[in-house]
């Protein structure tokens, strides 16, 4: 590795990191070598980064900065709801392969992160046929009321949450993208799919730009469902009346229905970015955290910017990194505490209101 190699991958890395320390997230030496952002590292690269960098250091298999070691605790809780959570995520998608016009369903937000508070919902992304955007919408909230399941004003534990869904005539998701989007990108990357292999295939390859952001192609297998054929054979039949002329009348009734009531209650937001509805993509989440997540890693990430020189920091450079880390920490925590009403005050998404 040449020393141009290695201040990319080095930049590459602590830029990874960063992102995954705003949210207590320290990585095992798979996903560091798995995730970082431009450049693949190999395990004898990240060793190498254990060995000389004295602000990176390693933890029971975790990579995370110095003093920071606090967060391997909170991984561990996190990641065992998280676990609990996929488990019943996996449960009900085999039956969601019937709901008719559904392609492809999968885990996202903090959940694919296998990061759960002990109030975490689970967040489903949806992709559907083309023109059959509402109606899948209504079959999948009809499904997870009958079952109990849906997320709901104040229940929201381990609730099901449809707040993001596209149509097949929508699988590039580019333009909801932000200048400079490290949220969107992570978003992308950890996403979980649990049916619709081949639609979510074709996602991807819409959305080619976040191969670049990660140097390879991105395929994720790891939670996906084998295929059901007597779900498939209901969902058939479900689809067959709804296919024609019934079913385009059906659904124009119904964006017309659910435009009308999202543009009542965007209008009562002082931030409406992350409200979109239309006849390909609804989105719903009232408070849209990600100009909030890219503030909190253009800070963190500037922290260390310094260390970018190929030169190992000395001591006293490193008791300023642990001052400022001790500071920043303090920040990130209080910023944290300060958007608490966010997560148990206000709603989520406009999902949590009656269908």
């Amino acid at each position: 590795m040449t020393d141009r190699d290695r201040a990319a991958k080095k930049e590459s890395l602590i830029k990874t990191m960063t992102f995954f320390d705003i949210f207590d997230i320290p990585l095992t030496r798979e996903e560091a070598c798995d995730f970082t952002l431009h450049e693949k590292l190999t395990m004898d690269e990240l060793q190498d980064f254990i060995d000389h960098e004295k602000f990176i250091v390693e933890n029971n298999n975790h990579i995370h900065f110095r003093n920071r070691s606090l967060i391997l605790n909170v991984r561990t809780d996190r990641e065992l709801r998280a676990q609990k959570l996929i488990r019943k995520a996996r449960r009900y998608a085999k039956y969601m392969q019937c709901l008719p016009f559904i392609r492809t369903v999968a885990i996202c937000n903090s959940l694919s992160f296998y990061s759960a508070e002990k109030d975490s919902d689970i967040d489903l992304f949806i992709i559907t046929e083309k023109n059959r955007l509402f109606i899948s919408r209504i079959y999948a909230l009809i499904f997870a009321q009958i079952l109990g399941i849906r997320r709901y004003k104040k229940n929201v534990s381990g609730r099901f949450c449809f707040s993001f869904l596209i149509s097949k005539d929508e699988l590039d998701i580019e333009k909801i993208k932000m200048d400079e989007d490290i949220y969107l990108t992570f978003w992308l990357r950890l996403m979980r799919p649990l049916i619709g292999q081949k639609t979510y295939r074709e996602f991807i390859k819409a959305n080619e730009w976040i191969n670049d952001q990660f140097n390879y192609e991105i395929d994720q297998k790891k939670h996906l469902l084998e295929k059901s054929v007597r779900m498939l054979k209901i969902q058939k039949f479900l689809e067959w009346p709804l296919k024609g002329w019934l079913g385009n009348l059906f659904e124009k009734i119904l964006g017309s229905w659910q435009k009308k009531r999202s543009n009542k209650k965007k209008v009562k937001l002082n931030d409406s970015s992350g409200i979109i509805v239309s006849d390909t993509m609804l989105k719903f989440h009232n408070v849209d955290m990600r100009k909030k997540y890219q503030q909190l890693w253009d800070l963190r990430y500037n922290q260390f910017k310094q260390y970018l020189t190929p030169s190992s920091p000395l001591e006293d450079d490193l008791a300023a990194v642990s001052q400022s880390q001790s500071r920043q920490t303090r920040t990130l925590y209080e910023a944290r505490f300060r958007d608490s009403a966010y997560k148990k005050n206000e709603t989520h998404s406009l999902d949590s209101q009656k269908i």
